[in-house]
């Protein structure tokens, strides 16, 4: 684990100097260590992290969880400023590419680059 950010666990593939990418989806494990790891040798600066109640990340009562959409996407925010990253870093897959979370991301960040 390199660290975390508000209680969410993240991992880091590459050179903090390279490009980065930050990489959204149910888990870390979404994103396999060898993909990371060829997205890294492509130089680019690779971040995946746990969302809340999964993996290594903060977990709380499932049956009365007491967070939103909009925390997970301040989540995903707030792994961004851990590392100093802009907004257009992320990326997503599964069930939360192109769903509310997209649209709520584009109005968390805004005109933030």
């Amino acid at each position: 684990m390199d660290g975390t950010s508000g209680g969410i666990c993240t991992e880091t593939f590459g050179d903090g100097g390279d490009p980065p990418l930050l990489l959204v989806g149910l888990s870390m494990l979404t994103w396999p260590d060898g993909l990371c790891a060829r997205l890294a040798a492509g130089r680019r600066f690779v971040v995946r992290y746990d969302l809340r109640d999964t993996g290594r990340s903060v977990t709380v009562d499932p049956d009365a969880p007491g967070y939103t959409l909009r925390d997970l996407v301040a989540d995903a925010v707030g792994v961004l400023d851990a590392f100093g990253l802009p907004a257009r870093t992320w990326r997503g897959s599964g069930p939360a590419a192109g769903s509310p979370s997209s649209s709520r991301w584009t109005t968390r960040t805004g005109s933030r680059r």
